[in-house]
């Protein structure tokens, strides 16, 4: 067996710590789950703070009629695209006197990855259910009774199919934490036979309607009386889009390297250094990214009071 070093130590927490943080991120997503992403890589075009990047949407189809003797007439329809900027870039820096010690406490190793994995992970998911300005279209959840609340639920089931959206493509409702507690106190939506326990497995809190509801901490809220800006929608209404960015620092007095969650797709730099300054170890996660409404077919606000 190896024996570890001070040197040795230093160098390897800070990946054992980032190692660790990949593996927790995706626990800690919500509607970031259940998005559309574009993570695309060829491992060459890093990307900087600012650029845009185009997401093409598929163009229209319509269907013809085949009339005998005659050829087909073949479309070519014209993709959309929506330009989206990388203007995200988060970060989290940490510094340690006596790093080698974490070496020798791995819950507390994994303690901090925890931290870590949950400020990166509410940082995405506050700034996605921040798009809700543009939603096109908004409903009215009235938690007041059973009752209404299914009309609620509903309402969000038939304005999907208004859309088009088909019944069998997966549907999330993500809701403040008022609405969960109601519906946490109603017989009729805490019953097996009414909902489906497989949500659960998947973080959801219950399935309704073929609608599955996830509860937020982050839901945006705005005005007074306060509205909550609930979010319900499929995975193409909201587009994340990420790259990783440069590793400029390498050779340069610093360590870098790419972490791929391979869950979400996301990538993370991680940057390790030696503070002469503070006589410590240095190192810090951060990944750059951006987002937009996708197609505002497959996403719904629903306000609540």
């Amino acid at each position: 067996m190896a024996n570890f070093t001070p040197t040795t130590d230093a160098n390897a927490i800070p990946t054992v710590i980032a190692q660790e943080v990949i593996r927790q991120f995706p626990g800690y997503m919500n509607l970031a789950r259940f998005v559309s992403t574009d993570v695309d890589w060829t491992g060459t075009d890093f990307a900087t703070y600012g650029d845009t990047l185009e997401v093409v949407k598929p163009g229209s189809l319509t269907v013809k009629t085949k009339t005998p003797g005659t050829e087909m007439d073949s479309q070519a329809p014209t993709a959309d695209k929506i330009d989206v900027s990388l203007d995200q870039h988060k970060y989290i820096d940490v510094l340690d006197e006596d790093i080698t010690k974490l070496l020798r406490k791995p819950n507390l190793q994994e303690a901090y990855a925890m931290n870590m994995a949950i400020r990166l992970a509410e940082n995405v998911e506050e700034y996605l259910l921040g798009l809700h300005a543009g939603i096109s279209e908004t409903v009215s959840w009235d938690n007041t009774s059973a009752t209404t609340i299914e009309t609620s639920f509903l309402a969000i089931r038939s304005w999907f199919a208004r859309k088009k959206v088909p019944l069998q493509m997966e549907k999330g409702f993500f809701a403040d934490t008022s609405i969960v507690d109601k519906l946490l106190t109603i017989d009729k939506y805490t019953s097996d036979d009414y909902t489906q326990k497989g949500a659960i497995a998947e973080g959801a809190i219950r399935k309704t309607y073929g609608i599955k509801t996830f509860e937020s901490q982050l839901i945006q809220t705005s005005g007074s009386p306060v509205a909550r800006h609930n979010v319900a929608c499929t995975k193409y209404g909201f587009v994340l889009v990420n790259r990783p960015m440069p590793l400029d620092g390498n050779g340069k007095g610093a360590m870098q390297s790419i972490m791929i969650d391979p869950h979400t797709g996301l990538s993370f730099r991680l940057t390790e250094s030696y503070s002469h300054g503070n006589l410590g170890t240095r190192f810090s996660i951060d990944l750059l990214y951006g987002g937009s409404i996708a197609d505002t077919n497959h996403v719904l606000e629903v306000e609540s009071t």
